[in-house]
């Protein structure tokens, strides 16, 4: 159970990082991205920070499904056997 949410976590989190990252200073501005011509001009591609988003929405996703599968195991009653 605590790998499962640390997983929804990471998720989460790596969905939201994803997702928003591409758009913010930190993308425009990192020297990392712009140590060479080629990189930068990859970095700023709308299509590129558009993927990068998208895997950003599958992380989102795939936590999402983790949570309900998470609360759906919670709800469902045990099947206790009866001693007669």
């Amino acid at each position: 159970m605590t790998l499962r949410v640390l997983f929804v976590l990471y998720c989460i989190e790596a969905g939201l990082f994803f997702f928003l990252a591409p758009w913010t200073r930190f993308w425009t501005f990192n020297p990392i991205l712009t140590v060479t011509p080629a990189i930068a001009a990859w970095t700023q591609n709308s299509y590129a920070r558009g993927f990068v988003s998208g895997v950003g929405v599958v992380h989102l996703l795939v936590g999402l499904r983790e949570v309900f599968g998470i609360l759906r195991h919670r709800r469902t009653p045990v099947d206790v056997p009866r001693s007669e």
